[in-house]
């Protein structure tokens, strides 16, 4: 049934009548009145907190989901109404089966309560979504046949508009388009433990190839092969990497390294996550002309992401040692200071979008024929398609800025690239 017209009727009538109706289950027609209700205010007139959320009640009750989540979300920044649009966020998202986004709802809810019956609620709903969550996975896992290798394959095109003399960082002032492949290989070789503190020992391998077709000089090939080996401790998911990577530039020999890196990161109940990672290479010179590039580099990295159900933001720092083979004409050991901050905005499932900018500060220990610092800044903007759970579409677009304190070393360079990544 739908709503009547009132004669006469004023902006609180519709709204106490679309109450009653409500009240009765009549949710059709509580719906209609309280729309009326907005068509009712007079100009210029906020429509209060109690309306959105009467709104998001009822189409909640006709399961209409969508809509009701979006009179919800207008209540976020009601102080007296926040804890409890939270809360039947979550339990929209639960509805729609988005669990772990239905538990970053319930927990920002508690945040925003000071009422202890309420979070004591809002606590029971967090720990019978949880085991509805694990029940899930297990019953998924139960069905599901669990591979023991991965791999990743990425097929990229584009165009540079300034090429890189990679070994020196010298822009060459051509430009040209090129493709690029990466393949990644990941085998389980054993694991061990329960699973709540299960370790886990991989065999690793990569390949990525660069290839310009304006120039053969500035091809760049890279292979790796390595151990991983994987250790959860108390929340905490750590690695530990000991690889071997060889290249080619030009198509000549270029360097090899021996690398070992570590890692960590940790999830927090609300959704945020921290990552840490060091890692030590050891380089050596394949060809004569880059002896120079000997020695070794240390890069200590530290991140932040902050997650919501459509943003997140990443900040990270890494700081850069080098010690290489110096010469008293110039120095190739910069400290390099580096500052990265990322947007990503999720439209639905399959569309997203993010922007980035980062900043690094290169400083060159000083020669009686060198003085040198860069600063470079990086912007990317990029846009991502999940075509399915096994192909994803990226297109970046990269402008980088680097200022030295030697004009050759001073540039401009813009890449556009489109990427089709294949999961096996």
């Amino acid at each position: 049934m739908s709503e009547r017209v009132i004669k006469n009727a004023s902006y609180a009538d519709y709204l106490q009548q679309g109450r009653q109706s409500f009240e009765r289950g009549d949710y059709a027609q509580a719906k209609g009145y309280f729309e009326r209700a907005l068509e009712e205010l007079p100009l210029n007139t906020k429509p209060s907190a109690a309306l959105y959320y009467n709104l998001g009640s009822t189409c909640y009750k006709l399961e209409q989901y969508d809509e009701s989540g979006s009179y919800f979300k207008k209540l976020l920044d009601e102080k007296k109404f926040s804890a409890l649009a939270y809360y039947n966020l979550a339990l929209i998202e639960n509805k729609k089966d988005n669990k772990t986004i239905a538990l970053h709802y319930f927990n920002r809810s508690k945040k925003a309560s000071t009422d202890p019956q309420f979070n004591q609620l809002v606590e029971q709903q967090i720990t019978n979504l949880k085991k509805q969550r694990d029940l899930s996975a297990v019953k998924k896992t139960s069905t599901t046949v669990i591979k023991d290798w991965n791999a990743y394959l990425f097929l990229s095109t584009g165009y540079d508009s300034n090429i890189n003399f990679a070994p020196l960082g010298i822009a060459s002032s051509d430009s040209g388009y090129f493709v690029q492949t990466t393949g990644v290989f990941d085998k389980l070789i054993t694991e061990m433990g329960v699973e709540e503190d299960k370790s886990a020992l991989f065999v690793t391998s990569s390949v990525f190839m660069s290839n310009y077709f304006a120039t053969d000089f500035n091809d760049y090939n890279l292979y790796d092969i390595g151990l991983r080996y994987a250790k959860p401790v108390q929340g905490w998911k750590n690695t530990i990497d000991i690889n071997l990577t060889q290249s080619t530039y030009g198509h000549d020999n270029y360097q090899r390294s021996y690398n070992a890196a570590f890692r960590t990161y940790h999830q927090f109940s609300g959704g945020d996550i921290l990552r840490s990672s060091y890692r030590y290479a050891q380089i050596e010179s394949l060809n004569p002309l880059y002896d120079y590039l000997q020695g070794n580099q240390q890069k200590f990295r530290l991140g932040y992401q902050f997650l919501w159900p459509e943003d997140s933001v990443y900040v990270w720092y890494e700081l850069e040692l080098n010690n290489r083979r110096d010469t008293e004409r110039s120095n190739f050991s910069p400290t390099r200071n580096t500052f990265r901050l990322r947007y990503e905005k999720k439209f639905d499932v399959s569309n997203s979008v993010y922007a980035e900018f980062g900043y690094r500060r290169s400083d060159y220990e000083a020669t009686p024929f060198q003085d040198r610092l860069d600063n470079r800044s990086v912007y990317q903007l990029a846009y991502v398609n999940d075509l399915s759970p096994d192909w994803q579409l990226l297109l970046r677009w990269e402008y980088t800025s680097n200022r030295s304190d030697e004009p050759v070393y001073t540039y401009n360079r813009h890449v556009t690239m489109l990427t089709l990544r294949k999961i096996f």
